[in-house]
């Protein structure tokens, strides 16, 4: 069962959406925001979809709004699975990658619109798994290639070092995945983007 974290500060929309997901999710509903944003990653890691509610700051009760959540979480995971709801905001998350915006949280009283809501969430955590599982894939099968002693192409070595760069980003609190990423046998990064100039002036000719 996939794990969503819902965060607003409004708890009669706690009750509403717990109502209407804890069905098809395991739902985890924080009671009260912490006042430092720093703190929010804690209620969130262990979650595998954030959904947020733009206007935390209503009440006043904190300082931050969703598209700070959403930047906040992003420090320790780049491509964690996002989605804000924006019922007023223009502005709302023109920053943020990687997020998904949402108009209204009617969107959890509308069976119809609910519906949509969970094939979005389906979707990005898919996404997300799939993706993750391809780049440990592609590091794993050209580490074995290098281990049989058969030197990588230009492309292969570009391939890994994506991955390699992906997965790191998938945990920003930590300095290398010492399972799959070998620092051994990755370039530096002045070599890797001198090989990836490389590869794009070959493809342009």
């Amino acid at each position: 069962m996939i794990r969503v974290v819902y965060i607003d500060e409004e708890v009669g929309w706690q009750s509403t959406v717990y109502a209407a997901l804890s069905e098809k999710y395991e739902i985890g509903i924080p009671e009260e925001l912490p006042r430092d944003i720093s703190d929010i990653w804690g209620l969130i890691c262990d979650a595998q979809v954030a959904i947020i509610d733009y206007r935390l700051n209503g009440d006043n009760l904190v300082s931050y709004t969703g598209d700070d959540v959403a930047r906040e979480i992003h420090k320790h995971n780049k491509h964690f699975p996002i989605f804000i709801i924006t019922s007023f905001e223009d502005n709302a998350i023109q920053e943020c990658t990687e997020v998904q915006s949402i108009r209204g949280k009617e969107i959890f009283t509308s069976p119809e619109s609910l519906i949509k809501l969970n094939h979005m969430i389906d979707s990005a955590v898919s996404i997300y798994d799939n993706k993750k599982a391809s780049c440990e894939k592609c590091i794993c099968m050209y580490q074995e290639k290098i281990a049989n002693g058969e030197p990588l192409t230009a492309l292969e070595e570009a391939e890994r070092f994506d991955a390699e760069l992906y997965l790191s980003e998938l945990d920003m609190d930590t300095s290398a995945r010492a399972d799959l990423i070998s620092t051994g046998t990755s370039k530096n990064l002045k070599e890797m983007l001198e090989l990836a100039r490389s590869i794009v002036s070959n493809y342009s000719k």
